[in-house]
C-alpha cells in the first residue's frame, strides 16, 4: 500500500512539472516603422502631380503607406513607393506627407512635407471680358479682381486724349524676373496684361462717370504673346471680344470745360500686331522696367520696389535701372523729354525689325542720338506729328487728332537739336 501511494505521488509530480513546459504567448508588436524618406513631387500639371518617396523599415516588415493631403488622409493604404495624384484643382497650393504602416497597424512618423502648386489652365480669350476675371463687382467700376495689379508708366502713349487703366495678372505664385536689362522683364506663362481706354464724361467732374471704349489684352500662352481686344457695350456692363477695327464717336468735356468730339479708332487685331511685333515676335510695349521705375499715383514708394515687396517681381534693383523721363515734366531737359516721347510713341515701329523699314530709323531710347536718324529726319518728324492725314501722320495708328501739347514740346526739341 505504501508503494502504491509513493507511485501516485511520483505520477502527480511528473504531471505537474509537465504544465511548466507550456510556451508563453508571443509579445505584441508595438514597434512603429521608420518614417519614409525623401518625399518629392514631380510631373506637376494643371490637375495632377506625382509623389515619390524612399522605403521605410520595420522590425517585422512594412506592409503599406498612407498619404495625407493638407493634414487629412487622402489614401489610407497603398502598396507602392509612388502615387499619381489626380483630380486636383488648377492653380492651387497643396501640402502632402506620407507615413508607413506595418501588419498590425503601427504607423510611422510623418515623412518630410512636399509642397507644390498646380499649374494654371492655359489662358484663352473668352467671348466676354467678364469671363476673363480682370474685374470684380460692377464691370463699369473698373475695380481690379483679386490677384490683378494696377501699374503705371512714366511716359504714356497718346491715344486721342483717352485715359488708360493698366493692369497685370500673374499666375499664382509666379513672378516677373529681371532679364539683365532695363527693358522688359521675363514674364511667366499665363501672364495677362490689360489696358482699358475710357473718357470721363466731364474731366472737370470725374464723378459723373466714364465712357469706357475698349480693353486690350495680351496673354502669354506657351511662351508666346497673343493679342486680343474687347469692345464695351453702350450700357457699360460688359465688353465683347472682337478682331475687327471700328470707329466710334466720342463726346466729352475736357478739363477747360470745352466739349470735345473724337472719332475714336478701335484697332483691329492686325493693327495690334503692327505695333506689338518685331521680327514676327509679339511682345508688350509699355512694361519695360525703366518705364515703371518711379513712384506711381497709387502707392507712396518706388513701383519696382512695390512689385518686389508684394511678390510680383524678383531680381530688379531700382537703383541700377534707368528711368524713362516723363515727357510732360517741364523741369526736365528738353532733350530728355523729346527722346522719351519719341521712344514711347514711335519706337515700336521705328526700330530694326519693326514694321517701318524704309527709313532706317531707330527711335529707341537706348539708341545713341547719332544712330537714331532723328536729326536727319527732323523735317519729316515736324510735318508728320502735325498732320491728320491717315497715311502720313505720325503715329499712323492710335490717333485721329493732333497731340497739341506734344507738338509744342517736340517743336522745341527739334529746334534744340537743330541748334
Amino acid at each position: 500500500m505504501k508503494n502504491v501511494y509513493l507511485l501516485l505521488l511520483a505520477v502527480m509530480f511528473l504531471v505537474g512539472c509537465g504544465t511548466d513546459d507550456t510556451p508563453d504567448p508571443p509579445l505584441a508588436d508595438t514597434d512603429s516603422p521608420s518614417a519614409p524618406l525623401n518625399l518629392s513631387v514631380s510631373e506637376i500639371s494643371e490637375t495632377s502631380a506625382k509623389l515619390v518617396w524612399a522605403a521605410a523599415t520595420d522590425n517585422v516588415g512594412v506592409t503599406a503607406y498612407r498619404v495625407y493631403k493638407d493634414g487629412v488622409i487622402s489614401e489610407a493604404s497603398i502598396n507602392a513607393l509612388n502615387i499619381t495624384l489626380n483630380n486636383l484643382s488648377t492653380e492651387t497650393a497643396y501640402q502632402y506627407h506620407v507615413t508607413a504602416l506595418d501588419a498590425v497597424g503601427n504607423e510611422s512618423n510623418a515623412s518630410n512635407t512636399a509642397t507644390f502648386s498646380t499649374l494654371a489652365a492655359p489662358l484663352i480669350f473668352e467671348s466676354n471680358l467678364s469671363a476673363m476675371s480682370v474685374y470684380a463687382g460692377n464691370m463699369s467700376d473698373l475695380d481690379p479682381a483679386s490677384g490683378v495689379q494696377l501699374y503705371e508708366i512714366s511716359s504714356t502713349l497718346f491715344t486721342d486724349y483717352a485715359t488708360k487703366q493698366r493692369l497685370i495678372r500673374l499666375p499664382n505664385g509666379e513672378k516677373m524676373s529681371f532679364d539683365n536689362s532695363d527693358l522688359l522683364p521675363k514674364f511667366p506663362d499665363n501672364t495677362l496684361i490689360a489696358k482699358t481706354f475710357f473718357y470721363n464724361i466731364n474731366d472737370q467732374e470725374p464723378a459723373q462717370g466714364k465712357q469706357i471704349i475698349e480693353t486690350r489684352i495680351l496673354l502669354k500662352i506657351q511662351g508666346e504673346w497673343q493679342v486680343g481686344n474687347y469692345i464695351w457695350n453702350t450700357s457699360q456692363t460688359d465688353a465683347v471680344y472682337s478682331e475687327n477695327g471700328i470707329t466710334t464717336p466720342i463726346s466729352y468735356i475736357d478739363i477747360d470745360g470745352t466739349t470735345q468730339n473724337v472719332n475714336y479708332m478701335i484697332p483691329s487685331k492686325q493693327d495690334c500686331f503692327t505695333c506689338h511685333n518685331n521680327n514676327d515676335v509679339t511682345f508688350p510695349i509699355g512694361m519695360k522696367l525703366r518705364n515703371m521705375n518711379f513712384t506711381p499715383s497709387y502707392v507712396s514708394q518706388n513701383q519696382l520696389a512695390f512689385f518686389t515687396t508684394n511678390g510680383l517681381l524678383e531680381g530688379a534693383d531700382p537703383a541700377s535701372i534707368s528711368v524713362l523721363p516723363d515727357w510732360t515734366d517741364a523741369s526736365l531737359d528738353i532733350l530728355q523729354r523729346g527722346r522719351a516721347y519719341i521712344d514711347i510713341n514711335c519706337a515700336h515701329c521705328h526700330q530694326p525689325g519693326g514694321p517701318v523699314v524704309n527709313f532706317g530709323l531707330d527711335f529707341r531710347l537706348e539708341t545713341i542720338f547719332e544712330d537714331s536718324g532723328i536729326y536727319a529726319n527732323r523735317g519729316e518728324i515736324e510735318t508728320r506729328i502735325q498732320s491728320n492725314t491717315p497715311t502720313y501722320r505720325m503715329p499712323q495708328l492710335g490717333r485721329t487728332i493732333v497731340h497739341e501739347e506734344a507738338v509744342t514740346m517736340l517743336l522745341e526739341y527739334l529746334q534744340e537739336i537743330e541748334d
